[in-house]
């Protein structure tokens, strides 16, 4: 009865600690995550001005985005011809170059690093992790675990590219990036642009996931629900569009045909 009694409570705990994900992921330190993710890095080729844009770029939007003390970003290029961009734990930012070299401007971008940046802000990435890691990992940082011990819980690193965000996530990122894209160009102008992008991949490659089968918001919800955002505090959607950098552009196609 009594061995019956503490299975029992066990799985009260368990379940309860499970449902309250969000809130056990405030009690991982971020450096206690950035710890976790440099342990698993695995090493990045040697950085170029692309790289140097982008976190020129970021580091500028990050001055306009009340982030919490003591999180920094990263931004990495990965020279590779897939559309796409993702927050990773420890503040690590992938931008594709898949994605980057479809972008019509640089007020687009903007919006995809503001919402990149407000992912890592909101702490998503740690939060996006199954729920027995982040109850693992929340149990290993009270005990006084060095990060470390606790990065052995993370298997390969491939972990940090299958993070799960919610639509509320995607959607409050979203609004995060428009807010970044507003304190930096005192306008809108340009940000739905980047699901545009994203729209005409699908449409083009046939791929479409109906938004109740999917974690993410469809993306037509998606440039709505921003329009209707700007609308709602009275920004100044119209303004000039700023080109992307002819030299980076340069870069991109130089890096297309060297990785064919």
């Amino acid at each position: 009865m009594l061995v019956s009694a503490l299975v029992i409570i066990v799985i009260i705990i368990t379940t309860a600690l499970a449902y309250s994900i969000d809130w056990l992921a405030e009690y991982i330190p971020y450096e206690y995550e950035k710890n976790i993710a440099s342990s698993f890095e695995t090493k990045s080729s040697e950085r170029n001005q692309v790289d140097d844009y982008l976190q020129h770029l970021a580091d500028d939007l990050v001055t306009h985005m009340d982030m919490p003390e003591g999180m920094d970003i990263t931004v990495h290029y990965v020279n590779q011809d897939v559309v796409n961009g993702m927050a990773t734990l420890g503040g690590h930012i992938f931008i594709y170059r898949g994605l980057l070299e479809k972008l019509p401007h640089e007020n687009a971008l903007v919006m995809l690093l503001g919402h990149e940046i407000g992912h890592v802000k909101l702490r998503h990435p740690i939060k996006g992790l199954g729920k027995g890691l982040i109850i693992s990992l929340v149990l290993a940082a009270v005990s006084g675990q060095s990060s470390d011990v606790a990065a052995g819980l993370l298997s390969d690193t491939s972990t940090l590219t299958m993070l799960g965000f919610s639509r509320e996530q995607e959607e409050r990122a979203d609004q995060e990036g428009l807010l970044a894209t507003q304190h930096y160009f005192k306008h809108t102008q340009g940000s739905d642009d980047l699901f545009k992008v994203l729209l005409h991949e699908q449409d083009e490659h046939g791929i479409y996931v109906p938004q109740i089968m999917s974690s993410h918001p469809d993306t037509q919800s998606r440039i709505v629900l921003i329009n209707q955002f700007v609308s709602d505090h009275k920004w100044l959607a119209n303004g000039e569009l700023k080109p992307i950098p002819d030299a980076i552009k340069t870069k991109l196609a130089e890096d297309k045909i060297a990785d064919k």
